[in-house]
């Protein structure tokens, strides 16, 4: 039998049970959009969550610190610094790692493929002032080079970076955070004065520990757009000069956050610095040469993989739930198949009464599958469209009324993950469709023409 009437004969099947082929479809339908919504929700997580790492440029990074200092870290979730980094696996011992303090930034600036080296400072919970507008946003501290050095440039919206010669303060805001101050729109905050009030410990010469506030006239020299979707510290970060951020109290002693300098006691320079490299094809072998040093490394490339395995496993666990639901959806299949041969016993006999082979009824009937399967697999599309999109506008109305103006995406359907769902659910329906296709093909043709 020719290809074309095979697709004929298929379709005029179909036809016949119009109810039991829409249900069939349907189930084929939602099966797939599931697995394609759910697959689509968390390659749209990893985008972004990755897309940080790739707006700010922090690939090039190199975050390093002594192994005879604690490490610190904002985050609950980092391992224990004794199990990552074992200082007797390197055959070294605390004392000789060395202290990570300006003459050793100064040093490590100097080396082949480094851009920059400057330490890390970060302050929560501080005051942003103008007038009467007021908001609790995030310093951290950046080089005065930084549009020299790449990182994070471009994501600057209005304005400039920070001015090389200046010595009064200067600061970068974020965009979300112009409204809080009460400013009409990048371009209006720039050359606008706000005061940062800065809460900690600092410490007098008799090495004592006192509490101080401290204001800090700056004016908005940029405002840049944070990495989508801005929220929370995203939003809410200012960024200083490191230059002026090491006299600010609180960060001399790592109170709070990354990034300081010890008094009371031997001097341990900086609990944390930032490596920039020229190149990314720099990174491994710079982080060879800090190691050598005596240094603890990371590298934001390292923890970036970490989070690609995190989502590998959730794809793959997601995928594995809706290829169950589609496993389920094969059932209908069969049974609408078999359905089919049963009530088409005579046709089936008189196909092969008058030459049709065994395979081409095994063909005819696993076309049906296919035809059932694909139109499946495309529904499962239009399905999985819709409801991500719904989706994406309630999360968006919803994320307005707590405040959140940015809009987010949370889906990502890339092209081969539409076709993966397509052929994947027609994959399904061929496999479902080989025991009615073997049963018809077994089929005696006199026997069936008797209506035996």
């Amino acid at each position: 039998m020719r290809a074309w009437w095979i697709m004929l004969l298929a379709l005029g099947g179909l036809r016949r049970r119009p109810l039991r082929v829409l249900l069939t479809v349907l189930g084929v339908t939602i099966a797939a959009g599931s697995l394609y919504s759910m697959v689509g929700f968390a390659l749209g997580i990893q985008r972004q969550a990755e897309a940080p790492f790739e707006k700010l440029d922090l690939l090039k990074n190199i975050e390093i610190s002594s192994r005879s200092e604690p490490q610190h870290s904002d985050d609950p979730d980092d391992p224990d610094p004794e199990v990552l980094h074992d200082d007797s696996a390197h055959g070294e011992s605390a004392k000789e790692s060395p202290v990570v303090d300006d003459a050793l930034l100064d040093q490590i600036e100097k080396m082949p493929g480094v851009a920059a080296a400057y330490p890390q400072f970060r302050i929560g919970n501080v005051e942003i002032r103008r007038g009467d507008k007021k908001k609790r946003c995030i310093v951290i501290g950046a080089p005065r080079e930084i549009a020299l050095v790449g990182e994070g440039t471009g994501l600057l919206v209005a304005g400039r970076y920070f001015d090389l010669a200046a010595d009064e303060p200067q600061v970068l805001i974020s965009e979300p955070m112009t409204e809080s101050l009460g400013l009409a729109g990048a371009e209006a905050a720039v050359g606008q004065t706000v005061t940062l009030q800065v809460s900690g410990l600092t410490a007098r010469e008799d090495e004592a520990f006192e509490y101080r506030t401290q204001e800090l006239a700056a004016t908005i020299v940029g405002v840049y757009q944070p990495p989508q979707p801005a929220i929370g510290p995203l939003a809410n970060t200012v960024v200083l000069p490191v230059d002026i951020m090491k006299d600010v109290p609180g960060v001399a002693f790592g109170l709070r956050g990354p990034g300081h300098r010890h008094v009371n006691g031997p001097p341990r320079g900086y609990s944390q610095a930032i490596v920039r490299v020229e190149h990314p094809g720099d990174l491994v072998r710079v982080e060879n040469r800090l190691k050598e040093m005596g240094l603890r490394t990371r590298t934001t490339v390292g923890q970036l993989e970490e989070l690609r395995t995190f989502f590998v496993f959730l794809d793959v666990l997601l995928a594995a739930v809706g290829t169950v639901a589609l496993t389920v959806a094969a059932l209908g299949i069969i049974n609408t198949l078999l359905m089919s041969v049963l009530e088409r016993y005579q046709e089936i006999g008189t196909y092969k009464a008058v030459g049709a082979s065994d395979g081409d009824v095994v063909v005819l009937f696993l076309t049906e599958a296919i035809l059932l399967g694909f139109f499946g697999g495309l529904g499962g599309l239009a399905l999985g469209r819709f409801v991500s999109w719904g989706l994406e506008i309630g999360i968006n109305v919803y994320a307005r009324g707590q405040g959140v103006e940015a809009a987010m995406v949370m889906f990502n359907f890339p092209l081969w993950l539409s076709l993966a769902t397509v052929a994947f659910s027609t994959l399904i329906a061929v496999l479902a469709g080989v025991w009615p296709a073997l049963r018809a093909a077994r089929i005696d043709p006199i026997r069936a023409l008797r209506g035996e």
